[in-house]
């Protein structure tokens, strides 16, 4: 049993469906129907029906659904993905009620692009409804591409984590999953003198050490969160840290991190060199109050800094990638235009009066 769109002068007629059965061992043993369907998702789940009813096995050589990847690959991040994560969350919010009754090897482009179209759709229709209630205009559409890429990357890397295992849990996708036009916004960055009145308003040695650290490490918050004492090398001044997906990286200690960590490592538990992190953001804030700072700095934009200044410093591009941890030189090319778009700013002020 195989279904097909059917095409019209070399054209797809959207929505019409030939759905061909075999009965017998050979091609004339088998008879044509047409069917409407919504979109492919709905044809292949109606194939599936079908091919249940008449007992026939399943067309595809994956013997696990997405749902039955899924379980394993969520049960495999929970023993082996530390700290912050949001792929569970994304699996069974978005992915898994569209994609879950599926073989991975259903998969298609068009598939995919529908996912699209019913998330836009649906980001749509909550902004309209959340307008109508407040009284707002009504919006045309909702910029949610950045959180549906991120979806479909999940998607991708539960697939090729399947392909890995073994046995394998399903097969590689044999096409490109094509994410939506996104343009990543220019960080905020905070001056040096900001984020030296902030660490110097710390109220004690357990936060004006956390604060340096993930200014002058490059530190994402979580990353800070499962930093140990044996992580932090004082002799030879650099620490190892723990990032997304377990990976690490070595980042050289400063002078003031490495006087503030000794004096840190001296008080400190034995399992984390920050052992209740829960109060940090209001520590954090509070410490911003007192500086005087009302800018939206948070902790994330001490990180973002931090490569900035790098870069403003002469680090190149390569070097800041492997301290911040980024996986791509393209993610670490945006704080090039931070620093070209404060650059214009001072050839403005110099010479245009």
């Amino acid at each position: 049993m195989t279904i097909k769109p059917v095409k019209k002068n070399g054209q797809i007629i959207p929505g019409l469906y030939d759905i061909y059965i075999k009965f017998g061992p050979t091609d004339k043993d088998k008879f044509r129907r047409r069917k409407k369907f919504i979109n492919d998702l709905e044809a292949i789940a109606y194939e599936a029906a079908v091919r249940a009813q008449l007992g026939l096995e399943a067309k595809k050589t994956s013997p696990y659904t997405i749902n039955a990847v899924a379980k394993e690959y969520k049960s495999w991040m929970k023993e082996h993905i530390l700290g912050k994560n949001d792929k569970p969350r994304m699996l069974d919010n978005y992915v898994l009620p569209f994609f879950g009754h599926l073989l991975p090897d259903s998969l298609t482009s068009r598939l995919i692009n529908a996912y699209k179209e019913k998330r836009l759709a649906q980001a749509l229709n909550k902004a309209v409804i959340a307008a109508k209630k407040k009284g707002l205009p009504i919006p045309t559409k909702k910029p949610i591409n950045r959180a549906i890429n991120l979806e479909l990357m999940c998607l991708h890397s539960m697939i090729e984590w399947g392909t890995k295992q073994k046995p394998a849990l399903c097969n590689p996708l044999n096409f490109k999953i094509e994410l939506l036009p996104y343009k990543r916004q220019i960080p905020l960055v905070a001056t040096k003198n900001e984020i030296d009145a902030i660490i110097d308003n710390a109220l004690d040695l357990f936060h004006k050490s956390l604060f340096c650290a993930i200014y002058e490490g490059g530190l994402r918050s979580e990353e800070a969160r499962r930093l140990k004492p044996e992580h932090i090398y004082i002799k030879e001044q650099y620490m190892r840290v723990y990032g997304k997906g377990n990976k690490t990286r070595v980042v050289p200690l400063s002078k003031r991190l490495v006087t503030l960590l000794e004096e840190r490592l001296k008080e400190c538990g034995k399992e984390y060199l920050w052992d209740n992190i829960k109060s940090f953001k209001t520590a954090f804030n509070g410490a911003k109050r007192r500086a005087g700072i009302t800018r939206k700095i948070t902790p994330h934009v001490f990180r973002h800094s931090f490569a900035s200044h790098l870069l403003e410093s002469g680090a190149d591009l390569e070097s800041i990638r492997e301290m911040m941890g980024h996986e791509e030189i393209s993610t670490t090319q945006i704080y090039a235009h931070t620093t070209f778009k404060r650059n214009k700013k001072l050839i403005e002020r110099a010479f245009y009066f």
